[in-house]
């Protein structure tokens, strides 16, 4: 284990500091906190999170799991960036948990930590990203078919791959791009999230109970259903699934520390503030969705899948 500087009070350039690590400095400092907080909330996007496994929550435990799921995991996952933002205030580096490892492990075990946290964290990156993406080409097709569009599996992938292509061209265009569009996505995301809520209580005929949206629980699993086979605390253990899917990717904002100004504090900063951002926001868009279903058997049932359904 590696003894991290105690700086007190005193105030160390993000230069001096990565020396004092061992560490290098090779990226421009070109972002601010704006953009430690834009990079998490984007990366986390609660619009896409919430959206695509929305029709999953209401099979796997219903309204209820999804309501109380949502604060139950939030609140403990807060505990998780809790801890990330202290590290990221102690060794604001680019290379993130992998680093982090490295130098909290044992010095005999540090580069076998270092090695699984970094191949774990690539795989999830290849993994979340093919699943969100997926996610949003099923979401596209679904939304499409109110105008008679037909998904078949092939024209979904041509859509997954249409969605890859345009993620890795964004991200082709550099740092400085990627500043002025992190704008464009914390407005998208937040005004965006708004105005879904807001249209989509004020335009509902009629609006469920409070007591349908906090406490009913459905398992729509298969017959007999999981409740029936193991218990239905299993269903709504998966049924979280919705909530954490979408409170992830927070720690984006430590892996881009070395391009950050003042790292140690904005890192650290964007990390929570773009968790709890995203927890309000992302309870607000559930409870909208939720109070607004007019059937719930018609909606879980409905060839508008996902959350396209309550439109």
């Amino acid at each position: 284990m590696v003894d991290l500087p105690n700086t007190g009070d005193a105030v160390i350039p993000d230069e001096d500091r990565l020396a004092e690590l061992g560490y290098k400095q090779d990226l421009k400092r070109e972002w601010s906190l704006i953009h430690s907080f834009g990079v998490s909330f984007s990366i986390i996007s609660i619009l896409t999170g919430i959206t695509t496994l929305f029709h999953y929550g209401l099979t796997t435990g219903g309204p209820g799991v999804m309501s109380v799921g949502w604060i139950v995991v939030n609140f403990f996952t807060f505990f998780v960036g809790l801890g990330m933002a202290e590290i990221v205030s102690a060794v604001p580096t680019s290379g993130g948990p992998y680093f982090w490892a490295a130098m909290l492990a044992n010095e005999s075990w540090a580069p076998f930590a270092a090695w699984m946290t970094g191949w774990f964290s690539f795989l999830g990156q290849i993994a979340v990203t093919a699943g969100i993406t997926f996610g949003a080409a099923n979401l596209v097709s679904t939304v499409a078919t109110v105008k008679g569009f037909e998904p078949t599996p092939k024209k979904i992938i041509i859509i997954h791959a249409a969605l890859l292509w345009t993620h890795a061209t964004i991200n082709s265009f550099g740092v400085k791009f990627l500043k002025y569009f992190t704008y464009v996505s914390v407005l998208f995301h937040s005004v965006g999230a708004a105005c879904v809520s807001i249209s989509v209580l004020a335009k509902a005929p009629t609006h469920q109970s409070a007591k349908f949206v906090f406490t009913t629980f459905n398992d729509s699993t298969g017959d007999p259903g999981w409740s029936k086979i193991a218990s239905p605390a299993y269903v709504a253990v998966i049924g979280l699934l919705v909530a954490q899917y979408a409170i992830t990717g927070y720690d984006a904002a430590a892996h881009m520390a070395e391009e950050i100004k003042d790292a140690s504090r904005a890192a650290p900063y964007g990390v929570l503030m773009s968790m709890g951002v995203s927890s309000v926001f992302g309870f607000f868009i559930m409870l909208a969705f939720l109070f607004s279903i007019q059937d719930f058997e018609r909606t879980i049932t409905s060839r508008y899948r996902q959350v396209s359904q309550p439109f």
